[in-house]
């Protein structure tokens, strides 16, 4: 399942703080296991007023045939490594400046949040932000977050967001994951599509979400649009170390 260590960053005082609207959302549907009783019941999403991507369920080639995808960090932070050693990492494989970097904790899950602003980052469009978790309690890397469309000086385009959402979409698809873990195309809210979502063989899960772009699901030949979206478009993914017990804050049961 894909728990908890989800949130989204959004911006605090300029730098990136997690959020937990969207992703209490998609949790309903992956972590309750709706997400297979959806992709079963769907034929057909259609993302964009022009259709840039369309998710049936065409056959794919088997696990066997595919190296497994290992969910371990990204660019380079590898889960398990400590503040100094991811800034070091991102200053030299993302190209950024000390001065774009930022940390902020997040008072409700107890962690810190490392934030890379990246000027261009492919295949997203535009700037990009990676926000680097580090735990409650191992004060270690546990998630990744990339966020395209956070940047309040950035035009971003649904049409782009989406383009990029496929391209990742069929790039993870070209990796074997743990069975019956993948999902692709699912709806989890009025303007927001997961993607692409999988968990590796480890403890390790990875999902890509885009948010605040308009689609079409297509069911026993009735289509059904959502509403517009009231904000910006987002193409979020989340890169998680242990999605069952997240290093996170939390309150013993029965001290209350």
């Amino acid at each position: 399942m894909l728990t908890r260590g989800c949130d989204l960053a959004a911006k605090s005082n300029g730098f990136a703080q997690q959020r937990t609207d969207l992703c209490s959302v998609i949790r309903q549907y992956l972590d309750r296991g709706m997400a297979r009783s959806a992709q079963a019941s769907v034929a057909c999403v259609v993302l964009g007023l022009a259709a840039l991507a369309v998710f049936c369920d065409p056959p794919g080639a088997t696990a066997q045939d595919l190296a497994p995808y290992e969910v371990d960090g990204f660019r380079g932070a590898r889960f398990g490594m400590t503040e100094p050693e991811v800034r070091s990492v991102v200053i030299k494989n993302l190209g950024v400046k000390t001065s774009d970097l930022g940390t902020a904790p997040n008072p409700i899950e107890g962690t810190t949040v490392l934030t890379a602003r990246v000027a261009s980052l492919d295949p997203g469009p535009g700037p990009a932000q990676v926000a680097f978790i580090f735990g409650h309690t191992s004060k270690k890397l546990i998630q990744v977050n990339v966020i395209w469309g956070d940047d309040q000086n950035s035009k971003a385009d649904a049409s782009a967001m989406v383009a990029a959402g496929t391209r990742l979409e069929r790039y993870f698809s070209g990796y074997s994951w743990r069975k019956d873990t993948t999902r692709a195309g699912i709806p989890v809210g009025d303007n927001t599509v997961v993607m692409f979502a999988g968990e590796d063989g480890k403890k390790g899960a990875l999902r890509v979400v885009v948010d605040g772009v308009k689609y079409q699901v297509m069911q026993a030949g009735k289509e059904t649009n959502s509403p517009e979206p009231k904000g910006p478009p987002r193409l979020v993914i989340n890169y998680i170390a242990d999605r069952e017990n997240p290093d996170v804050a939390k309150i013993e049961k029965g001290k209350f």
